[in-house]
């Protein structure tokens, strides 16, 4: 499958900035294949040098690190749209690994001219350096979450989080989302043991806050899991870039 970049369905989405007719002929040149990768396969490992920089197609992904004992801390999830591998790019080499929890489709590109393409398009860069002040502030509260809250709190945080981040893609639908992310994914997310989720999914499910069903997620008290999560609506960009 080869989806060519004026072809890309996700550009259409009102989420990412439109392209100039140079830019989008700019990373099109860029791009170098379109590969379909099962689930649970590592897209990138920490560590790597001079990898490939992918644009996340179809499907999710996770971005992890494996801590010195052996457990897996999942820093965030990653959904269409999303570039992996960017400071691999940038800087030469990666800091965490990134696998895929579905089965994904990943637009191939070649870094190694992506500096030149930013300086030559300042307006892109620009609009790229926006984006990634916003996944440090949506980090920053992750660290918050989970250094100081309690295990309801750092679960119903990230249903409203991921939520929102797929209703702004259009995947979202009243109060349902897809959610294929297995229990020990949402563990390692929140940074908990089995024990402790367990527990804060069925509280959730007797409170009727939230349910997990069928690889859906089910919001059925919005406003009351937001106060008991402190979540407070993403303030996102009006459009982020895609490459």
């Amino acid at each position: 499958m080869h989806v060519p970049c004026i072809d890309c369905r996700l550009r259409f989405r009102p989420c990412f900035r439109p392209f100039t007719d140079e830019e989008l002929k700019s990373i099109s040149a860029l791009k170098t294949d379109h590969l379909a990768v099962a689930a649970k396969t590592d897209i990138v490992t920490e560590g790597e040098v001079g990898g490939s920089l992918y644009t996340l197609y179809e499907g999710w992904a996770f971005r992890y690190k494996t801590l010195a004992d052996g457990a897996r801390q999942i820093l965030d999830l990653l959904l269409p749209g999303e570039i992996i591998g960017l400071s691999s790019a940038l800087l030469g080499t990666i800091r965490h690994s990134v696998q895929t929890l579905t089965p994904v489709s990943l637009c191939v590109l070649d870094g190694y001219p992506l500096p030149k393409l930013l300086r030559r398009h300042l307006d892109l860069t620009l609009d790229l350096l926006r984006w990634r002040v916003e996944e440090e502030h949506r980090a920053d509260t992750r660290i918050a979450l989970l250094g100081r809250q309690k295990p309801l709190q750092r679960v119903g945080h990230l249903m409203l989080e991921t939520f929102d981040r797929l209703r702004r893609l259009e995947l979202a639908n009243g109060t349902m989302c897809p959610f294929p992310l297995q229990r020990q994914h949402l563990a390692d997310a929140a940074g908990m043991s089995m024990i402790h989720l367990n527990r804060t999914l069925a509280q959730l499910r007797d409170e009727r806050l939230a349910a997990i069903e069928d690889k859906t997620l089910i919001i059925h008290d919005r406003r009351r899991l937001a106060d008991l999560s402190g979540y407070a609506s993403l303030r996102l960009i009006p459009q982020r870039v895609l490459l």
